[in-house]
């Protein structure tokens, strides 16, 4: 008896002997974290491919038999391609992380650089053919069983001079020169078929392409000779036939190898130039024929003194029938220049009626180089047609480049405008691939134009009206499609001074009649005529219970919506943050079907097999890591299939949950309270309060740990003895730090009140960018948080008003403006404002410790608006510190600079917040003499 009792107490309170057992989560613990990614799913659903891969080091490729449930790794492998019947596989394997870190100590040249290997696997066996040193590789997407892959250039050894005391060396006998043939620039390409075990090799490659109906495989050598004129020669090999064909052979310069879906036609562009500056042409080869030249500088449809861009993209529409290319000015030779470098002047002129501002000029000067002009040649007809060009300079293409409609796009007359308001606006044009025939469809759209599948609609949404609007390709009739419509279909919620965004179009109807929009919870069938009233066909199912439906296109291909088929909706509820699917069929209205809805998250997307009703997904919770699920359309005959984290059991982890209150203006709002895992209501827990805008909504979001690129890690927080509160915060315009103040104090004092476990005097705020503004903020209009880490914060909304976002080379104003920052004006209407949300001008009202991180290469908030920060709080004698990181811009980038503020984070609040000594970059700094040598880090006792 005795021992029933010993053994029901020990179950009993093994939970918490395990518990106890756990340890926190340290700064060495982030390696040991994973993540899946490139998920793939056979055409058969029968294999699935992954890869789980540490946050540094090496990763591993998985294959997963979903018929047997057998599973096979690859150390290393990425890249996973099944053929297209199935019968084989082919993934790379990378260098290891320590040979890569190795040849870069030892700094050798590229060439010399560990390189990839290819692995071909049949299917089911486990035979494998490895290949090392491969750059690339390819292979159709059905009806050939033939693949590609291209290897890197051989490494030359150059001979080694001997000395001249080593008598075994023989004495070089001088002969003739000879003329020296250049080094080749490609490389060999095999095409392969691995069931067969039959190759063909070549020589000199340096581009290739494969016909995605798995017809041909082209490839393009480049053949150096003594006349240092390269020899260009341009090849098809038939697969059925296994016959190679060279349609084009001459000395110059070609590129840009490109093929049709059937790979009947080839194409490239070519420049027999010797020159440095060369103006290509365009050729085509049509079933194996030889190569002609069908674009040259005298097609009168090209403007004057244009030429085929060598920066386009060549590709062709699904049919075939037509070829697409880029044109631009001739290139120029530039004349030579003469000038010493310090001889020239080097200078920026700024002018008011420029169209864009000199840095965004800087940011897009690339691209304005390569800037090239979409052109169509019908191949059928011979026919060439100049679609875009300097007035209409973005042409998009539709139904696979089938249409006879494309929508042209310019912004040229909102450039200007755009500096202060940010907005994209734009004129939309209807072109006429078959005549290249222009015509103004919609002037300054605010968003995105759409066509309907076979071009017979326009729809778009009418900012001023808040409405969907179609407008007629034929006859241009313009009707409004959302009058009727009784719900908002664009985003209630707003809270930037500008105009509510829609929810967004979900797709057309297989009809052509019929296109498919959402509100905030449901989706809606509108009738492009205008004609009928719009309905419903989720049936307000979403409205009534708080449910977000989505509709989840999970076939890649799909270009309309089928009736008369089932079709996947993803469904979240706003209330308990639920996530789930359901079935819908759109022809009619109805309840959507459930298929399944859980207290999960399911990151990813929702792949479907392309021949079998097979599902692959991930799901995952805060205190579980997301792995991979497979399933029948109906979500049944679940497996899972991944596990990618087993370590995180022997560590303390967290927990949580959501809470709710009212805020100071009357609000109802959410937000998240993180907890550790061996929480104990009976103690007191220090807490710190990270915000942003809104993130209840990532309640079951999985938060692995690992080194901050700015914010607190959740996770490691709790798991060290940390509470965190996560709050919402809704905006009223004008008044952005005040929003925050209502919100965040309100949540806190809420959570104070009721909970006993939470310390008063040990709270703490955490925030970056966006965040960090609003902790500078904060931290002017109370003192309740004993300490304050603020990010990239603007500090002085005047002198950020008129700076550079640099990453994008544009003004700041909009942001004031328009958008997130929310005053809702310019400066000088509404000066007021400005200077009662800056922090900088309420500094002596702070008595708060202040962590602030800004670094020198910011590209979204100027770094000075830190330097102003802290200088004034140097000056009031306000304890501060500022971590500025070299070379990194908005959030850090580079690994060691992140796990070094995530030690410099934690100690700063371990110090205010847990009493811990402060370490001795706190205490006594860095000089600039002591950069590099020490680190700081160590506690003054």
């Amino acid at each position: 008896m005795k021992k029933k009792v010993y053994v029901f107490l020990f179950m009993m309170f093994l939970p918490f002997i395990l518990t106890a057992q756990k340890v926190p989560l340290n700064n060495n613990s982030y390696d040991e974290w994973k993540s899946i990614s490139s998920s793939v799913i056979s055409d058969n659903g029968n294999w699935i491919g992954y890869s789980i891969n540490p946050q540094q080091g090496d990763g591993w490729l998985y294959l997963y038999n979903v018929i047997s449930g057998k599973k096979d790794s690859v150390a290393r492998g990425f890249n996973l391609h099944f053929s297209p019947g199935i019968q084989y596989l082919a993934y790379q394997i990378a260098p290891s992380y320590s040979a890569t870190r190795q040849a870069k100590k030892k700094k050798l040249k590229e060439e010399k650089m560990p390189k990839n290997d290819l692995e071909i696997r049949l299917l089911p066996d486990t035979m494998v053919t490895s290949i090392s040193r491969v750059k690339s590789f390819a292979m159709a997407e059905k009806n050939s069983d033939w693949m590609v892959y291209l290897l890197e250039k051989k490494v030359i050894e150059k001979n080694v001079k001997k000395d001249n005391a080593d008598t075994n060396a023989i004495a070089e006998v001088s002969s003739p020169k000879k003329s020296k043939i250049p080094e080749a620039k490609g490389s060999d390409l095999v095409i392969f078929n691995p069931l067969l075990k039959k190759e063909y090799r070549y020589t000199d490659v340096t581009e290739y392409v494969v016909a995605k109906d798995g017809k041909s495989i082209s490839f393009l050598q480049d053949i150096p000779d003594t006349t240092k004129v390269e020899n260009f020669r341009i090849n098809v090999f038939e697969t059925h036939q296994e016959v190679l064909k060279t349609v084009f052979e001459n000395k110059g310069s070609a590129k840009k190898l490109s093929t049709d879906r059937a790979g009947n036609l080839v194409s490239f562009i070519f420049s027999a130039d010797t020159a440095k500056v060369k103006i290509y042409n365009l050729w085509l080869s049509k079933n194996l024929a030889a190569a002609t030249e069908i674009v040259d500088i005298s097609n009168p449809s090209l403007p004057a003194g244009w030429s085929v861009s060598e920066n386009c993209d060549i590709t062709y529409s699904d049919d075939a029938t037509r070829l697409y290319f880029g044109t631009a000015e001739k290139p120029v030779k530039e004349p030579q220049d003469t000038l010493l470098d310090d001889e020239k002047y080097k200078l920026d002129i700024w002018s008011w009626n420029d169209d864009l501002l000199q840095p965004m000029q800087k940011k897009q000067l690339d691209q304005e180089k390569k800037r090239n002009y979409l052109a169509v040649y019908h191949t059928d007809k011979r026919l060439m047609f100049q679609l875009a060009d300097t007035v209409i300079p973005i042409v998009r293409l539709s139904q696979k480049g089938n249409d006879a409609i494309a929508l042209g796009t310019s912004d040229l007359k909102y450039r200007r405008s755009s500096s202060w308001d940010g907005r994209s606006d734009e004129d939309v044009y209807l072109i006429n691939i078959n005549t290249g025939v222009k015509k103004l469809a919609v002037q300054k759209a605010g968003t995105r134009v759409f066509i309907s599948p076979a071009s017979k609609f326009l729809i778009y949404w009418n900012n001023e009206e808040k409405a969907w609007v179609s407008i007629s390709v034929e006859g241009g009739v313009r009707k409004n499609l959302t009058s009727g419509v009784k719900v908002p279909l664009y985003d209630e919620l707003n809270d930037i001074p500008d105009d509510p965004s829609p929810h967004g179009l979900a797709g057309w109807m297989d009809d052509e009649k019929h296109v498919l929009v959402y509100d905030r919870f449901d989706i809606w069938s509108l009738d492009m005529n205008g004609s009928e009233i719009p309905v419903n066909i989720t049936n307000g199912f979403g409205r009534i219970n708080n449910l977000r439906f989505r509709y989840l296109k999970l076939d890649p291909e799909e270009e309309s919506i089928n009736r008369k088929n089932l079709i996947c909706l993803s469904a979240f509820n706003y209330g308990t943050k639920e996530s789930g699917f359901y079935n819908l069929k759109p022809g009619k209205p109805g309840d959507p079907e459930k298929l399944i809805m859980d207290k999960v998250s399911f990151p990813g997307n929702l792949l479907k097999a392309k021949s079998a009703e097979i599902l692959l997904w991930q799901k995952g919770t805060f205190t579980d890591s997301p792995e991979l699920y497979c399933s029948d359309r109906n979500f049944e005959n679940v497996k899972r299939i991944s596990v990618t984290n087993p370590q995180q059991a022997k560590y303390n982890w967290g927990t949580a949950e959501l809470v709710e209150w009212t805020s100071f203006d009357h609000q109802k709002l959410q937000g998240i309270l993180y907890k550790p895992e061996d929480f104990d209501p009976s103690k007191k827990y220090p807490m710190i309060v990270y915000f942003y805008e809104k993130s209840s909504d990532g309640l079951f979001n999985y938060m692995p740990p690992a080194p901050s690129a700015s914010i607190i890690n959740r996770v490691f927080a709790a798991s060290n003895g940390y509470l965190v509160f996560v709050p919402d915060i809704p905006y009223v315009t004008g008044y952005p730090g005040q929003s925050c103040y209502n919100s965040v104090m309100s949540g806190t004092y809420a959570l104070l009140d009721k909970y006993d476990y939470i310390d008063r005097n040990r709270l703490g705020l955490d925030g970056q960018s966006w965040g960090g503004y609003q902790i500078a903020y904060l931290v002017t209009q109370t003192d309740l948080f004993a300490c304050a880490y603020a990010g990239a914060a603007v500090s002085d909304m005047i002198s950020a008003y008129g700076g550079i976002r640099w990453g994008t080379g544009m003004s700041r104003m909009f942001q004031y403006e328009k958008s997130q920052s929310r005053i809702g004006g310019t400066l000088w209407d509404k000066p007021l404002q400005f200077i009662e949300n800056s922090p900088v001008f309420w500094v002596p009202k702070i008595k708060t410790p202040l962590l602030l991180m800004h670094n020198d290469a910011d590209d979204a908030v100027p770094w000075y608006q830190s330097i102003e920060f802290i200088t004034a709080l140097r000056r009031l004698d306000k304890p501060a510190w500022l971590l500025s990181y070299n070379d990194e811009a908005h959030n850090l980038l580079k690994r060691p600079n992140k796990k070094d503020i995530s030690i410099r984070k934690m100690q700063f609040f371990d110090h205010y917040l847990k009493g811990a000594a402060m370490p001795f970059w706190m205490k006594y700094g860095i000089s600039q003499t002591e950069k590099g040598r020490i680190d700081g880090y160590n506690l003054i006792k």
